[in-house]
């Protein structure tokens, strides 16, 4: 990966999303950048952006499911650290992750400390700090998310997206922080307790009030 000058800090950080509706709101901002959804999508497109006119840091927000124990639906927090959830080998005996295959490695991918915290203060403070983990198919089984849940310990929520960005602002050497409200609890998507249109008005207003204190930052 060639080297190049980041964006001074002055700029504030690239706010970057995934889905279309997620960053709705933001759609014609040159300061925002939507992803596309999965981890494919968002490493080349961060990493195309980043190459181009690289960020002082970067800031991906979104929805995200909670695994049981995490956050309540219409919860907003925080991402500490993110992992590649299903990138292996499904075994007779249970699900084989790469570094044990010596392949490569699941995570973490850890944000940034400051950035987050200035995202919690811009926030009011006191935001849940969470595992992430980010999966290829979601757990849209009680089945799934338990086998995730052991797979991953301490692992708090789910994303498509999250540990593919972490690896691609690690390429770059650009600090970033990962904004997630909750849209449902994984498992059985019959009990899920979806809630896309709270959830995701809960998401604007919380990207509008970080913006408005760390882009001016």
């Amino acid at each position: 990966m060639r080297q190049v000058a980041a964006e001074p800090l002055a700029m504030g950080p690239l706010w970057a999303y995934a889905a279309p509706r997620e960053g709705e709101p933001w759609a014609d901002d040159p300061g925002a950048l939507r992803l596309g959804v999965g981890k494919v999508a968002a490493a080349l497109s961060l990493l195309r952006r980043g190459l181009e006119r690289p960020p002082a840091a970067v800031v991906l927000f979104g929805l995200a499911g909670a695994y049981p124990g995490g956050p309540a639906v219409g919860e907003a927090c925080l991402v500490t650290d993110d992992w590649l959830a299903d990138e292996g080998v499904d075994a007779p005996a249970g699900f084989v992750p790469l570094e044990a295959l010596g392949l490569g490695r699941r995570g973490p991918w850890s944000t940034d400390d400051a950035l987050t915290d200035r995202l919690d203060r811009a926030l009011g403070g006191g935001l849940s700090r969470v595992r992430a983990a980010t999966v290829s198919t979601c757990s849209g089984t009680d089945a799934l998310a338990h086998a995730r849940v052991l797979g991953c310990p301490g692992v708090a929520v789910e994303t498509m997206e999250g540990a593919a960005v972490g690896a691609a602002c690690a390429e770059l050497g650009v600090p970033w922080a990962q904004l997630r409200v909750i849209s449902n609890r994984t498992g059985d998507r019959d009990r899920a307790g979806w809630d896309l249109e709270g959830s995701l008005a809960a998401l604007h207003r919380a990207v509008r009030r970080a913006r408005a204190a760390l882009d001016r930052a």
